[in-house]
């Protein structure tokens, strides 16, 4: 019987844990909104237009707006957002977005340059660091 109990018990914390990290990224997002301009897509176009290709801009807008859907409504990405610092996004989720980029160009993502750790991780570096393509010109990695 005891077991059963240490079961609900388990089942029972994982909505209030769910609810307290809802909660709370709730409340950063809000205060987000309130120190930024929320920009519509070709606002944000225009503000990476001298950082990076079009078609780079393009696709961190549809993938960032994609990833940030699920927590709070109305927000859309800004240049100048810490991805990291500011967004309820993980550690691993640069390295999906690098792979979401280069398969959809043909491109090998093992050839990109490692980040440098000394940026802040913001959608403009981000935008800078695709635009600035693999360290070497060969598109195919052999297995």
């Amino acid at each position: 019987m005891n077991g059963w109990w240490f079961a609900a018990g388990c089942v029972g914390l994982y909505p209030l844990l769910w609810a307290f990290t809802a909660r709370k990224w709730k409340r950063h997002a809000v205060a987000l909104a309130a120190r930024r301009e929320n920009v519509g897509r070709e606002q944000f176009l225009a503000m990476l237009a001298g950082d990076c290709e079009r078609d780079v801009a393009e696709f961190l807008w549809d993938e960032w707006l994609s990833e940030w859907s699920y927590w709070q409504d109305g927000l859309t990405p800004h240049p100048d957002d810490d991805f990291l610092k500011d967004l309820p996004i993980d550690d691993e989720g640069p390295q999906d977005w690098l792979e979401h980029y280069c398969d959809g160009r043909g491109l090998e993502w093992r050839r990109w340059t490692n980040w440098d750790q000394s940026q802040p991780t913001t959608v403009r570096n981000f935008a800078r660091w695709l635009s600035n393509g693999p360290a070497s010109p060969v598109a195919d990695v052999a297995a």
